[in-house]
């Protein structure tokens, strides 16, 4: 099955804000604080404060993560809509999605202990009370190191001992995955599926799990978009109806993101707790936009964009450990504490990020999908095997009985 090719824009753009939004956080978390001056230096406080939250990027990043979380889904379940993968897939591919996440996460976490246990971990000294408190609290350990990559980061994360702080979203990741593969063993292509879809987004939101309602969402639009549904409830016709009106009325589909995005910045500026509820309804929206929007999807297909797609997971497991080493040390070294200067830095680390992402791609993470890809077939292969060789050791009596 081909790539879409403008959803590896989407996600490139996205880890490339990600990158940015931890960059701030290190090392210019007031920014938005001074920036506000320079555009409305005689506005009212409060209209102040609503516009750094209505641009602020730590926020619109928490947003791409759940963007990311709905497009890995559907992504990943197109050709079992399409293609009417059996049930039976479903553990190879489980075993997949391991091998593919923890492979180049494992790199990104030796890659970051093998800076530590040099000594060229300089995040620490930064004198801005963010995150750098937090990190790297425990000494270099190789075992650690070697727990973390085949265990921890997928099964069982911890921050406060982690290299490589960014991959917590990996469990989530991995967890999302494994989950919509029982859904689709479960339900799978069954008729009335719809209103099933609906309870499970019902029970996962009373939970306040809203990054695996991410995933849901995302393994809904797939189901739209590759399966050829016999679905007949009010509520699948309710949900057609509404995507056909959408997808005819472009203009109406981006004055809606419009409207939902600065209804949902003003709920975060009144209450931050509910960022992530408010982001995860915000990531919906804007992955209808991107599958359903001509001016998106063309514009996402630029070569540029989907350039920087290959490239968004290595940017996103390598940049954090570059900004706590090399990022950190010519922040001391030179003192860039002034906003043009820091600029320059998150510049600089930019291109290093996308240059190292490069080769992690080349070596690392197209080495990793088809390892990944290997182990899937050995196991479809054996489960396959097995189940013809017990077909034929059935007895003569039990097969006119099945009959």
């Amino acid at each position: 099955m081909k790539k879409i090719f403008h959803l590896e824009g989407i996600r490139g753009v996205g880890a490339l804000i990600v990158f940015v939004c931890h960059f701030q956080i290190v090392f210019m978390p007031d920014f938005y604080t001074h920036l506000h001056w320079w555009l409305v230096p005689h506005a009212p406080l409060e209209l102040v404060k609503f516009l750094v939250n209505f641009v602020n990027l730590m926020i619109i990043g928490n947003m791409f993560l759940h963007i990311f979380w709905a497009l890995s889904a559907y992504v990943i379940f197109a050709k079992f809509f399409k293609y009417n993968n059996q049930s039976s897939a479903l553990l190879s591919n489980s075993v997949k999605r391991y091998i593919r996440l923890m492979i180049p996460c494992a790199v990104s976490i030796f890659f970051s202990y093998i800076i530590f246990k040099a000594g060229f971990i300089y995040v620490r000294q930064i004198p801005v009370q963010t995150l750098q408190q937090n990190l790297y609290l425990i000494p270099p350990s190789f075992l650690h190191a070697l727990k973390t990559s085949v265990w921890s980061t997928l099964f069982d994360y911890d921050y406060f001992s982690s290299y490589n702080g960014p991959l917590w979203t990996i469990q989530r990741e991995f967890y999302g995955s494994v989950f919509c593969y029982a859904l689709f063993g479960i339900i799978g292509k069954s008729n009335n599926r719809t209103w099933f879809y609906a309870i499970v987004f019902a029970c996962v939101w009373v939970l306040k799990i809203y990054w695996l309602n991410s995933f849901l969402f995302g393994y809904l639009l797939c189901d739209i978009d590759f399966s050829d549904r016999k679905d007949s409830s009010v509520l699948s016709r309710i949900i057609h109806n509404l995507d056909y009106y959408l997808t005819k009325h472009q203009g109406l589909l981006l004055a809606s993101f419009a409207v939902v995005y600065v209804a949902g910045r003003i709920v975060i500026y009144r209450n931050l707790e509910r960022m992530d509820w408010v982001n995860c309804v915000l990531s919906f929206l804007l992955i209808v936009i991107a599958l359903r929007a001509q001016v998106i999807s063309k514009l996402m297909k630029f070569k540029i964009f989907t350039s920087l797609g290959k490239l968004s997971f290595g940017l996103y497991v390598l940049h954090w450990p570059i900004l706590c080493s090399m990022s950190s040390w010519l922040y001391l070294r030179f003192a860039l504490k002034s906003y043009p200067k820091a600029l320059c830095l998150m510049a600089f680390s930019a291109a290093v990020c996308l240059v190292m992402a490069w080769l992690f791609n080349k070596l690392v993470d197209q080495h990793a999908i088809k390892l990944a890809n290997k182990a899937a077939n050995y196991i479809e292969n054996l489960t396959t095997y097995k189940t013809e060789v017990k077909k034929e050791a059935t007895p003569m009596h039990e097969v006119v009985l099945t009959k």
